[in-house]
């Protein structure tokens, strides 16, 4: 099965269920989305402070003002938009079935997309293949969301792998806003250190609009050690804060 696109959605919890809502996103609601036809894998993300400090974003970005702490993507094969149609319908089910009844006044989706793949590059060094880049192993990653020069932003992005610390780069393409892309840099070491240094590695093209350039940690499944230092630190304690 090669990977063809994702589904991406950054989120938000009230800051006093962040262990519940995590919890309950690794055992009640990650399971049934990856039974879907053409879903692959899954894989989720934290934005502790200090990489939210590191972020770069535009005034209007759901990535902005603390927001978008979660990060989850769906790693998906075969048409994207049947994969995101399909999710959209499981979520009805579950309603049904009474498996989404945390509460909705507690969480949060700032932004949600279907991308399809266009381009990926690997670490020389290791000699990586454009099919197998999103399956690489990472600590974490440095999400890229921009318009504009889409060619020149692509070739940046393949230049890129030789980065110390990153291992590969997935380009995709916006299934539902035109001109919009996404690059995922999967990184080793601290995400922060990594974004900076793709930064000062080359500069982006003038007619380049960066929306988000954000680093995340990967989040092992049911182990929140994180969660106090985003509790006790000054990003929105509540969703609609």
């Amino acid at each position: 099965m090669r990977p063809t696109g994702i589904i991406f959605a950054a989120l938000d919890c009230d800051a006093d269920v962040i262990e519940a809502w995590n919890r309950w996103y690794d055992l009640e609601h990650t399971p049934p989305n990856l039974l879907l036809d053409g879903v692959l894998q899954s894989r989720r993300y934290v934005a502790t402070p200090d990489l939210h400090a590191a972020r770069v974003t535009a005034a209007d970005s759901p990535f902005a003002g603390g927001r978008s702490t979660f990060l989850t993507i769906y790693t998906l094969a075969g048409d994207p938009g049947a994969a995101f149609a399909g999710m959209t319908g499981l979520r009805d089910r579950l309603v049904a079935a009474g498996r989404m009844e945390f509460p909705a006044d507690k969480k949060t989706v700032r932004d949600g997309d279907v991308f399809t793949g266009a381009a990926a590059s690997g670490d020389p060094a290791i000699k990586l293949p454009a099919e197998e880049v999103p399956f690489v192993g990472h600590t974490g990653i440095v999400v890229l969301q921009r318009r504009g020069a889409s060619d020149a932003a692509r070739a940046r992005a393949a230049r890129l792998t030789g980065v110390e610390g990153v291992h590969a780069i997935w380009t995709l393409t916006s299934g539902t806003r035109p001109d919009l892309e996404l690059d995922i840099a999967y990184v080793e070491g601290d995400p922060a250190e990594a974004a900076r240094a793709l930064r000062a590695a080359e500069p982006h093209h003038p007619d380049t609009e960066i929306l988000a350039d954000a680093p995340f940690r990967l989040i092992d499944p049911l182990h929140y050690p994180w969660a106090d230092a985003i509790r006790d630190s000054d990003l929105p304690a509540k969703v609609g804060g």
